[in-house]
Parts: C-alpha cells; sequence; structure tokens
C-alpha cells in the first residue's frame, strides 16, 4: 500500500512562522531604507544619520528585553540556557514590533522615548500577557499610543532647534503637514492642500517627499509591499483592502454631503499620515486579530469607521493607531461570532459586515454636515455681510501658547482642577485672545461670577503682556495688583495666572535700543527700542518702537512696505547665527532705508548681548 502525504485542509501554507515573520521585516526594512534616503538627501546627513539610529536603538532595546525575560524564565526542563534564550528571541519576534514602532515615530523624537517606548511594547503589551502570541494589544500601536500621550511635547519633526532645515515644517511651531492639515478647516473637512505652509502637492502625499513619521509618508510604496505581501500570504488581504475601502466610501460620503472635491478628498484622506502604513503593517498582525475571513474583513470596516471619526471629530490629527487599539478588544467578540463550520450563517456574516459598512458611513458622513452646517451657521449671511460689514474681523493669530494649573478651592471637600489656557499672539507677540478649555469651580455662585468677570479679567492679562505676566507672583489676593483677580473666585483666578504663567514660561524677553542719524547735518538722531521674543535659542519675533525712519519723502512708505520681509528674515533664526553675523544680510536691508536697516540690526544686536545660551 502505497501512503500519500500531503499538508492538512486546516494547512494554509507550508511556511513557518518565522518565514512569514522575516518576509514581513524584509519589507519594513525597505520603508526604513526609503526614509533614511529621503532624510539623508531632502534634508541632510543628521537627519539620515538618526533615522538609522532610531531604528537601531529600539531593535538593541527591545533585543535587551528578550534576553531579560528569556533568562528569568528559563527553566532547567528548557535545556541550556543560551540555547533558550536565542529560541525566545527568534521566536518572539520582537524585531518585528521594534521596527515598526520606529517607523511611527517623527524623526526629532528623542533617544529616551524610543527607549521607553520599546520597552513598554515587548515588556508591558508583550510579555505582560505571556509573550508572542497571546498579547491582546498590538505591541507598536499601543507603545506609540503611550509615548504620544507621555511625550507629546517630544515629538518633533525637527533635530533640536532646527526647524529651518526642514523644508516642509512650519517655521514657527514645527507642526507636521499632518497636524496643518487636520487644522486647515473644521478638522478633515478640506480638499486642498494649498493652505499648507510647505508647497505640497498630491504627488508629494503619495511618494512621501514630506516629514511625518520615520516610515508612513511613503504611501505609493507601502501600498505596493501590501500586494506583493498579499499575494505572498504574508498578510490576510481582506483586512487593509476593506479598512482602506471603508475610508475610500466614506470620504466620498463625507465629501457629496458636504460640497468637497470628491477626487482629492478621498485622495487626501487615503495618502495623509499613516493610514496606509497602519493597514498593512499594524492592523494585519496575526496575533490580534480575527482569525476568520469574516473577522479580518470586520475589523477593517470597523476600525476605518473609527480613524474617520476621530479625524473629523476628534481633536487628534490622526487616528489610526487608536482605532487598531479598539479593534483589537473587539477581535475576541468578533471570533466567537465566527465560530462553527465556515459554510454557515455566512449570509449573516456578511450582513454584519454590510451593516458595519452603512453605519460608517451613514455617522460619518452626518456628523462631517452637521459640523459644515454649524461652522457656515456661525458666519454672517452674504446679505448680512454685504448691508452691515463686520466690526469683530476674524483675526488668526501669529502663534498660540498653551499652558496648564492645576489646584483645589477645597482641599478637603472638592477634587483638584486643571485649568488648560491658550494664549493667541500676534506677530509682536502682544497678546490678541485669551480662552480656557475647562470651567471654573462650580456650585453656588461661583461660575456665575466667574463668567461676569472674565472679560475684565482677560483684558488686563491683554494689558500687561508676556512680561507683565511673567513678572507677576500670586502669592495672595492682596498682593495682586488692581484687576488681576476676581473677587469670589480666588482660586481660579490664580489658577488662571499660574496656566498663563506655565504657557509663557519659554518665552525669553530681550530689550535693546540703537540710535543714529539718517541726516546727520538736517536731522536729529533717532532711537530705535526692540523687544526680542526667543524661545529655545530661536528669535520668535522682534517688536519694533520708538523712532522708526524718517518720515520725510518716501522713507516712511518705503520702510512700512519692505520691512515685513526683514522681519520674516530674523524670525526663525538661531540667536547664535544671528551673533555670529558681523553685518546685516540682503534680506535683512530695505533698499533705500539703509540707516534706519542698520539701526535694526544693532539694537537687536544690543537686545542678544545679555543672552546666555
Amino acid at each position: 500500500m502505497k501512503f500519500i502525504t500531503t499538508p492538512g485542509p486546516f494547512q494554509r501554507s507550508k511556511r513557518t512562522t518565522l518565514q512569514i515573520m522575516l518576509e514581513l521585516s524584509a519589507a519594513l526594512v525597505l520603508v526604513w531604507i526609503f526614509g533614511i534616503v529621503y532624510n539623508f538627501v531632502a534634508i541632510g546627513p543628521a537627519y539620515g544619520i538618526k533615522a538609522i539610529l532610531m531604528v537601531v536603538v529600539s531593535l538593541v532595546v527591545t533585543l535587551l528585553a528578550d534576553v531579560l525575560v528569556a533568562a528569568i524564565r528559563h527553566k532547567e526542563s528548557h535545556g541550556p540556557m543560551m540555547k533558550h534564550i536565542i529560541d525566545q528571541v527568534i521566536h518572539n519576534y520582537s524585531y518585528v514590533t521594534a521596527i515598526i514602532f520606529a517607523l511611527t515615530l517623527p524623526i526629532g523624537v528623542p533617544y529616551y522615548v524610543i527607549i521607553v517606548g520599546s520597552l513598554f511594547a515587548t515588556l508591558v503589551v508583550k510579555y505582560a500577557f505571556g509573550g508572542f502570541g497571546s498579547n491582546v494589544f498590538n505591541p507598536a500601536a499601543m507603545a506609540r499610543i503611550f509615548v504620544g500621550v507621555s511625550f507629546s511635547g517630544s515629538m518633533l519633526s525637527y533635530l533640536g532647534t532646527d526647524i529651518s532645515a526642514v523644508p516642509t515644517l512650519d517655521l514657527i511651531s514645527g507642526a507636521t503637514v499632518t497636524t496643518q492639515f487636520s487644522s486647515l478647516g473644521t478638522k478633515w473637512l478640506t480638499d486642498s492642500l494649498t493652505g499648507l505652509s510647505a508647497n505640497i502637492n498630491m504627488l508629494d502625499l503619495y511618494m512621501g517627499n514630506y516629514s511625518g513619521a520615520l516610515g508612513e509618508t511613503f504611501t505609493i510604496l507601502i501600498l505596493v509591499l501590501c500586494v506583493v505581501l498579499a499575494i505572498r500570504k504574508v498578510i490576510n488581504w481582506r483586512t487593509p483592502a476593506f479598512y482602506l475601502g471603508t475610508v475610500a466610501l466614506t470620504s466620498v460620503i463625507i465629501a457629496l454631503f458636504t460640497g468637497l472635491n470628491v477626487l482629492d478628498y478621498t485622495l487626501i484622506s487615503l495618502g495623509m499620515g499613516g493610514l496606509a502604513f497602519g493597514a498593512v503593517f499594524m492592523l494585519t498582525d496575526p496575533v490580534t486579530s480575527p482569525t476568520s475571513p469574516f473577522g479580518k474583513a470586520l475589523i477593517g470596516v470597523i476600525a476605518g469607521f473609527i480613524t474617520v471619526l476621530i479625524r473629523v471629530q476628534g481633536n487628534l490629527p490622526e487616528g489610526v493607531v487608536y482605532a487598531i487599539a479598539i479593534v483589537n478588544i473587539l477581535a475576541p467578540v468578533i471570533d466567537k461570532m465566527a465560530t462553527g463550520l465556515t459554510n454557515t450563517n455566512t449570509l449573516k456574516k456578511w450582513g454584519v459586515v454590510a451593516s458595519a459598512a452603512v453605519v460608517a458611513l451613514a455617522v460619518n458622513g452626518g456628523i462631517s454636515a452637521i459640523n459644515v452646517r454649524n461652522a457656515n451657521s456661525s458666519e454672517p449671511s452674504s446679505s448680512e455681510s454685504s448691508s452691515e460689514p463686520s466690526s469683530e474681523p476674524v483675526v488668526v493669530p501669529f502663534k498660540t501658547l498653551q499652558g496648564t494649573a492645576s489646584s483645589a478651592a477645597c482641599e478637603e471637600y472638592c477634587s483638584v482642577q486643571t485649568m488648560t489656557v491658550s494664549v493667541d499672539l500676534d506677530e509682536e507677540y502682544d497678546i490678541i485672545d485669551i480662552s480656557i478649555a475647562e470651567a471654573p469651580t462650580t456650585g453656588g455662585n461661583y461660575s456665575t461670577t466667574w463668567t461676569e468677570g472674565y472679560d475684565a479679567l482677560v483684558e488686563y492679562y491683554q494689558g500687561i503682556g508676556i512680561v507683565g505676566i511673567q513678572a507677576m507672583t500670586p502669592a495672595n489676593a492682596a498682593a495682586m495688583p488692581a484687576g488681576s483677580f476676581i473677587a469670589g473666585v480666588t482660586e481660579s483666578s490664580f489658577r488662571l495666572l499660574n496656566a498663563l504663567k506655565d504657557a509663557v514660561s519659554d518665552v525669553e524677553v530681550y530689550f535693546g535700543n540703537a540710535t543714529s542719524s539718517a541726516c546727520e547735518e538736517y536731522c536729529d538722531p533717532q532711537t530705535m527700542d526692540v523687544t526680542v521674543y526667543v524661545e529655545a535659542g530661536i528669535i520668535s519675533t522682534i517688536k519694533v518702537t520708538g523712532g522708526i525712519t524718517t518720515t520725510s519723502g518716501n522713507y516712511g512708505t518705503n520702510w512700512a512696505e519692505n520691512y515685513p520681509a526683514v522681519l520674516e528674515y530674523y524670525q526663525g533664526m538661531a540667536v547664535a547665527d544671528f551673533l555670529a553675523l558681523a553685518a546685516p544680510a540682503p534680506e535683512g536691508m530695505v533698499a533705500g532705508v539703509t540707516v534706519t536697516s542698520d539701526r535694526l540690526f544693532v539694537a537687536i544686536q544690543h537686545a542678544l548681548a545679555s543672552y546666555g545660551g
């Protein structure tokens, strides 16, 4: 009798998990290489080296974590310790997690954040649940959420203070393209890239020719790898297909509901941020996703729904990793729905997928339409605007500073409250508005008292400006200047002051002046006063007062028309670079008003003479 042996019908692939993981790692390394090349070529060698070291550090940390856990868990029955450690390192596949996690981080993230995140992914998210095959959440996604929440101020897309080295970043705030786009309209309800500070077009968006997370911007490359990995059966095609399909269809519905350009809006929604990367390398994780074809399709639909919901309604510029974490929780429930023979309840199962897709389309489309309607209703109608011009034009702040302060008005019987303030500044760093995100102490007449006195309090702080706020000390109510607190809600007033002081704490203010004469024989010398605002070693802006220029002839007009370009030249310049200048560069000069340009340069030098670095 001849026996014929073939793989059982339950065995979908002849390849081992190790072989599959190695192919996945090869795809990730290719994305990493593209990130290295982009940073080397488009920005500079320092950025390229950082792109290399980010993944290397993550790999080394996860390797050490694997070794530590394997050594602690070693038993005599496992055989020689070294063999056991090597086996555990190879078959726990933490190196895949390390690469994915590093590729989701921006280039300016400090190394300690990478170390903490890698340890969190490996020790907490993976090994705390038993290791590979037992973890509930995708380790890389949870680690990205953890560091994003814990170290939000360190998630920078530039190295040190060199914002100007990255052409696609906002010069003042360092905001990424994704962050800038999400702030253009009502959350993600815009169909144009023209509002970004950098000149980014649709081709740049898909080719990855802009700064974002290290490996998430190369959308076309990632989609090509998705097809290859699906054909090679490294990933299940259903999850990314249903995920991206849900986002695309929802974007079409949103565009139709809100009057946006359907094609442009859909392409931007698919190409922006980490959508493609999350779909291909994180959502398809075989451990944390359902095992059935039905389940893999359903999590794609649910994740697509949540991603778009966070984008159009939430305050976050992205929603991918949060959507992945949520569907990881739902995976066991979805698997239970799919128990039994694969050919039973087929109509019911795919009816659930279709229903989830309909809900996603309806909810996100409806919310988007409401957001647009509310935004339009807050603007004056065409008839109103034509007959009665607005007395309060919308002012776009040059920069917004944020600060927080916590305190309790009644330590024994009420909880500690945190107040978050936003301080809007104009181009000369004068305060144009102060707003708070949280209400003060509630109960009794506190809220009413606060509301009635808040406008006068804001007017007071606008009057004293950044320097006045930094100089104030909230020792007690009696020592506070008149108008700087609201009687009856003293604790909330102190909380506001401390939040404001926190918002402006990183701003250094320097004063200087220079005197010269444009016409020594027939006009008096003029003195120019400047206030130079510095943040993290960078000149944020300059306020000029005093004798600016001679007023005869066209001198004053020439200076007023050309000074904005001069100011822009100095804004964003490192203080060290400015102090190294022997004379103003042509960009810092106004032709025809040379003496005034020189006077400005000398005044800034005088102001920064006391800069300590």
